[in-house]
Formats: C-alpha cells, structure tokens, sequence
C-alpha cells in the first residue's frame, strides 16, 4: 500500500538526508524566487517560449526528454519548482558521498549547490533550466551508485551518459566530484591502498563506459542517421585534440582560473566582494592542507600523498576537461559549476576536524570557515539576484523598443503588405549600469549581462509577435543580404531617424547603428 511504503521510506531515509534537502529547498527558492516569480527571457528565452529542446545537433540528445517533464512552454514556477527539486536531491547526493553528519557541513553544502553562480546562469536561460538541473542530478548520482555498489558503475555508466547527452559541461562535474571524493577519502578517512586503487577502477569504469554509451548515439546520430552536428562550442570536432596539443592547454586552463576567481585581476577593475571571498578561501585551503598532513602524518603514506599530489594537480583538468575533447570549445559560467567542489572542501574540512582532538587553532579555523563559506552563499544569492535584476531591466528595455518598433511600422503607408521583418545592426543602449558598474560588481553571469534580448530579425519576430500581438515572419539571411546590396538601404538613415524604417516587397527593415 502507498502509506506503507512511506513509512518504510522515512525509516530509511536519515535525518542528514532530510536537512540537505529542505536547507536546499529553502536556500534556493530564497535565492531564485526572483527569476520563477516573473517572466525574465534572455536573448534565447525571447525565442525558445515553446521548444520541444531536441538538441540533437548540438549533441545533447537526452535534453528534450529531460526539459518534456515540464512540458515545452516556458512556465518559469514550473520549471523553477523541478530546477530546485533536482538540486535538492543532488544536495542529497553530496552528503551520501562524503558521509556528511555536522549539521553546518550539510547545510553549507546545499547552499552551496543550489547558489553557485553557474545555476544562476543557468536560471538565465530558464526555459530549459530544469533539464540541465536534471542533468547534474544523474552525475552525482552516477558517482554515488558507483561509490556505493560493487557493480554500481554499470547503472552509473548509463547515468552519466545520459546526463552527458543532456549537457557535456556535466562531465566535468563527474571528474572533479570524483577527484574531490578520492582526494577526501585520502586526506579525511584512513582507507588501505587496496579499496582505494578499487575506487579508481570502478570510477574508471564508470566513465569509459559512460562516455562510450555516448559516443555511441553521438556516431548512430552523425553517422547511421546522417545527422550533422553544429560547429557551436566545437561541438562538430570532438575527438580532434591530438596529445601535442595538451601542453598548449594548460595555460589556457590557468587564465580560466583566474578569469573565474579573479576576474578584476585581468582587468582594471577593483577587487570585488566576490573576489575577496575567494581569496580567503585560497589562503584559508593554504594553511588547512599541510597542517592537515602533517598531523595526520599522511607524508609516511608515501603512495597515497603521490596520489593525492596527482589529484590536486589534476583538479583543475577536472574542471575544463572539454578542452582536451575539442579544440574550439570555450568555458563560460553555465559550464563550472564542477568548481564547486573547491568551496566544498573546506565544508569536507569542517566535518572531519573532530579527528585532530582540535585546539586552540583549529577551532579558529572552523569557526573561519563556516563564516566564509556562509558569507559566500549569501554572496552567491547577491550575485543571483543582482542578474535577475539585470534580465528585468533588459526585458524592460526590449520591450518597450519593440513597441516604438511596432508604432512605427503602423504608421507606414504599406503598413498592410509587410509580412516579414528584417534589422541590420543594433539598437545603441549601452548604459552605465550594464556595461560599468556591472561587470565592476559580479563575476561575467553568461545570460545575464548587456541591455537588451533584441541583437537578430527572429528576436524582434517574437517580440512583436509573442509579447505585443502582432503576427510577422522574420526574413531569410538570403533576403537580407538582397536587400543590403541596394541604393535604396544604402540611403536609409539609422534609429530612430524617420527614414530609418523601409518597406522593401513585403519586408520592413530597420536599419539601427
């Protein structure tokens, strides 16, 4: 009977489980409440209010069945609920994996998970939010069965294909958690050489079988079924890295890096609050790992602080291992959210330290460490909310140009014979707000940033079209460029001048700067 198996659920699910979930529910509906209470489109948004999120070409096979749970409409508490619900649950994930008990460490973690700035990315782009939330869900999962089973690493395998194909940033995710795990488990549990080197097996396996699920269908797609996969990201190169070109990424991963934790350092900018956090967390990971070996004595275990070297050093591959996978594929801020895992271990830290019998010391340091990691959840959800209010200050902007826009094209004289829709250049809002102060405050929020959703004809089409109710096509790329190579478009004046607005057949164009 259903209560009976929920009665048998709740005795088998543990108390840390039931603190994960609901301190991830409740710290990510407070974060994000903002972008699931309005109708907040970003440059994709304006055009994706309904898609089926069949990515095929872009290799993300199983995203359109991910996203379908919410149906194909853009229902922003919908998908927001699901977003959520899936994060919780890999909050849950976490805990099971690194055996979390202290209850800071578990809700340190939720929080730290559900506002890492890459979700609220993500959220930018909510119309498909829940099927990459989903996405992480079947990583962690992946890695916990694996941990958790002898043959686990087979279902782990169909999970992390599956989670692959929803988004390939998702194994990244898998690599640094993985690394995370095996760095914890040397450093914070006393496990033998043997399970250790079993552990990397079935991780191992895990992967290679995972990734091999998914370059299955990738070569079913592109192959069998004659597919063609978009060059967007590299995306149509995978595989094209050769070994003389790993050293060549190395640096590149290093600028990434920087680019993530100190963005005002490579530019002109003045530290932010951001920026600052992330120092002391460096400092803080500077002091805490070597104290840590030294009185656990982990330098007498000659080949598990070999081990532990390699992970460390290897971590931030971990993080952008895409690059050794396509040599075109950029990182942005939806991709890395694996760097999560470095604000984590210090949650991992907190939890193991009752095991030095801590002193004077170390009890400062615990102390320090909730406080800045609590600090830079909060951080997080500023960060969060400081984008969504970019988005609504953008939507606005767009919105009423598209009303001008569509004043403007009533008044024409062929008002009745325009069918289709063209622009050439953009619109000149660039603020302060958006373009200074912005950038100066919060790490680059892809999605989030600039000042208006309307840069192509098809922007403008589903502006008019979905948001003021006016029916029109967007014309061809082949139509435009008939039109630019004209005497007429050449003496058209740009926005707003009162010739900056023409009918050619029966296509408006809009010539702005």
């Amino acid at each position: 009977m259903p209560e009976q198996f929920l009665v048998k659920m709740k005795n088998y699910i543990k108390p840390e489980w039931w603190l994960a979930f609901f301190s991830a529910i409740i710290i990510g509906f407070l974060t994000h409440a903002y972008v699931f209470l309005n109708r907040l489109p970003n440059h994709d948004g304006m055009i994706n209010i309904y898609n089926t999120q069949a990515k095929l070409v872009s290799g993300r096979f199983f995203l359109g069945p991910a996203s379908g749970m919410s149906t194909f409409f853009d229902l922003p508490w919908v998908i927001g609920l699901l977003s959520i619900l899936f994060l919780a649950l890999s909050a849950v994930c976490v805990v099971i994996l690194f055996n979390l008990k202290k209850k800071f460490s578990i809700i340190i973690v939720a929080g730290l998970i559900v506002a890492f700035p890459s979700v609220s990315s993500t959220f930018a782009y909510l119309y498909t939010a829940d099927g990459y939330m989903l996405g992480i869900l079947l990583t962690m999962l992946a890695i916990v069965l694996t941990r958790q089973y002898k043959f686990g690493f087979l279902v782990g395998a169909i999970l992390m294909g599956l989670a692959v194909g929803i988004y390939q940033a998702n194994l990244s995710i898998a690599m640094a958690f993985i690394t995370l795990y095996l760095i914890y488990c040397i450093l914070f549990t006393s496990i033998q050489n043997k399970y250790l080197w079993q552990l990397v097996g079935r991780f191992g396996l895990m992967g290679t079988v995972g990734m091999s699920f998914y370059f299955v269908v990738y070569k079913l797609y592109t192959n069998v079924f004659g597919g063609a996969i978009t060059n967007y990201q590299g995306l149509d190169k995978v595989g094209a890295v050769s070994l003389g070109d790993f050293p060549n990424k190395l640096p590149l991963i290093f600028q990434q890096l920087k680019g993530f934790f100190f963005y005002s350092y490579t530019t002109s900018n003045q530290f932010n609050f951001f920026e600052i956090l992330n120092a002391v967390i460096f400092v803080l990971i500077a002091i805490i790992l070597p104290i840590w070996i030294f009185k656990k004595k982990l330098y007498k275990k000659v080949s598990q602080m070999l081990a532990l070297v390699i992970l460390i050093c290897t971590l931030p591959i971990s993080y952008y291992i895409l690059f050794f996978i396509s040599p075109d594929v950029g990182y942005h801020m939806l991709m890395v959210f694996s760097i999560s895992t470095t604000y984590i271990f210090l949650a991992l830290y907190y939890e193991a330290l009752d095991e030095l019998k801590p002193a004077m010391f170390e009890k400062a340091m615990a102390w320090m460490v909730v406080f800045v990691l609590g600090l830079s959840i909060f951080n997080f959800s500023l960060i969060a909310n400081i984008s969504y209010f970019n988005m609504e200050l953008r939507f606005e902007k767009s919105l009423n140009l598209g009303s001008r826009v569509l004043t403007r094209i009533e008044q024409l004289d062929d008002y009745k014979d325009i069918k289709k829709i063209a622009v050439s250049g953009r619109v000149p809002m660039k603020t302060k707000l958006a373009f200074e102060i912005l950038p100066q405050s919060i790490p680059i929020m892809t999605g989030a940033m600039g000042d208006t959703v309307l840069t192509a004809s098809y922007h403008y089409k589903s502006m008019l079209e979905n948001f003021l109710g006016y029916r029109i096509d967007a014309a061809s790329e082949e139509e435009m460029q008939a039109i630019y190579q004209t005497k007429e478009f050449e003496e058209m004046g740009e926005w707003p001048a009162k010739d900056s607005i023409r009918v050619f057949d029966d296509i408006v164009m809009i010539k702005f700067h």
